[in-house]
């Protein structure tokens, strides 16, 4: 039969010919085991018999994994860096041990300790590239039938400013032009389509990730490419796209995140934000309002300016800094959609943030007095940053804890 993943910890990790290794009293000797599923970029082979742990007895299992990390990463010539996710003992593989435990509850002399997790360049390894010199990324969200795709459809077709990558993870009402997607006039990969005016175009459904990748593999390729934009699904929180895209140190060593641009129908915003919530769940429309850095107040062609400034009004009781930009069909300078910087601390200090929170003209209230809501101070928790003081951020090992 198929042979299963306890099947290949077993037979390969159970047992460990080392040399036998004199040890202290109240100290063990233990054998590292890494999973074969686990490649290295490179040719490197940990030679797991060369190296073995003394474990003394106040070790805990995160203090191994530490030092495991610490080993592969020497051994490896400061090249590669070890990112431990799971350890057990070999000989009871469906045990994944308790980080914060002693090493000798679990394990007697001579015992292999089976390790799985990620490989990947050393931190010192990676090219370090200023925030400025990174692709920016914008993610594009708001509800089926806001106007993003029609917006998205227009970027790839007749804006010649700026050569857009653009991830497209949903079937929307009006889908992007499949006759653009069969063109196939430059093909660089199996989901790329380039078009005319240099955009590029990736389908993809649920692995962001491998889109981004797939992105800049071609950019390496040689393509020159802008910016980046993620179309989200239609009823999608922001919130886990940007912690995933701040969490995922192989691609924000190429990309930054540059903005969250949320489409909002301007006839319809409001009826959104009032729509009934299940228990435990959040209004989707108010979080898209919520945490976007610049909103696109689209279809202002379907309303009458006061019912527009009540929609903006609105808008401004919940989000207080994010400029406001009117549209009808999507049509917006390509400048207000890229090199926003808004989540580029280093940027902070050049920008005037109450100045970005301005709307157009013809939103404003003008001899109707007033002159906008308060609203709420800030994104309610928007994860601006994720840089430091210096904009060298690491995204990567966050320690142990969650192991």
């Amino acid at each position: 039969g198929e042979i299963t993943l306890l099947d290949q910890i077993q037979l390969l990790g159970a047992e460990w010919p080392g040399a036998q290794f004199v040890t202290m009293a109240g100290e063990i000797t233990l054998w590292a085991w890494l999973h074969p599923s686990m490649k290295a970029p490179s040719s490197f082979v940990f030679d797991s018999k060369a190296y073995p742990f003394k474990i003394k007895e106040q070790m805990t299992v995160v203090d191994l994994m530490d030092e495991m990390e610490q080993v592969y990463e020497e051994a490896s010539g400061d090249t590669l860096e070890l990112q431990i996710n799971v350890l057990w003992n070999t000989k009871d593989p469906k045990k994944a041990l308790n980080p914060t435990e002693k090493v000798s509850q679990h394990f007697a002399d001579g015992e292999s300790f089976g390790v799985y997790g990620e490989i990947l360049p050393s931190a010192a390894a990676r090219p370090t590239k200023q925030e400025e010199d990174k692709i920016p990324v914008t993610i594009l969200t708001g509800f089926l039938g806001a106007g993003k795709t029609t917006m998205l459809n227009y970027i790839l077709q007749e804006q010649k400013e700026k050569k857009i990558a653009i991830i497209e993870n949903e079937f929307g009402e009006v889908p992007i032009d499949d006759s653009l997607l069969k063109q196939e006039k430059f093909s660089l990969a199996e989901k790329i389509v380039v078009m005319d005016n240099g955009c590029m175009c990736c389908t993809i459904r649920g692995d962001l990730l491998g889109g981004l990748q797939e992105i800049i593999d071609t950019i390496k390729g040689g393509t020159s490419i802008d910016q980046v934009m993620i179309e989200t699904t239609g009823m999608a929180d922001p919130v886990p796209i940007v912690r995933t895209f701040m969490s995922s140190p192989e691609v924000t060593q190429d990309l930054r995140l540059d903005a969250v641009i949320t489409v909002a129908d301007c006839k319809n915003l409001p009826k959104r934000l009032d729509d009934t919530v299940e228990e435990g769940k959040v209004n989707e429309a108010y979080q898209q309002v919520a945490f976007a850095d610049k909103i696109i107040l689209n279809k202002l062609d379907l309303v009458g300016s006061e019912e527009a400034i009540k929609v903006k009004d609105r808008i401004r009781d919940i989000n207080k800094y994010a400029k406001i930009v009117p549209a009808v069909k999507g049509r917006v300078k390509m400048t207000e959609l890229c090199n926003i910087r808004a989540h580029d601390i280093c940027n902070f200090v050049n920008e005037d943030i109450e100045k970005d929170a301005e709307e157009a003209p013809e939103l404003a209230h003008g001899e109707h007095g007033g002159g906008g809501h308060g609203g709420h101070e800030g994104h309610g928790g928007h994860e601006h940053g994720g840089h430091d003081e210096n904009c060298t951020e690491d995204h990567g090992h966050g320690g142990h804890g969650g192991h």
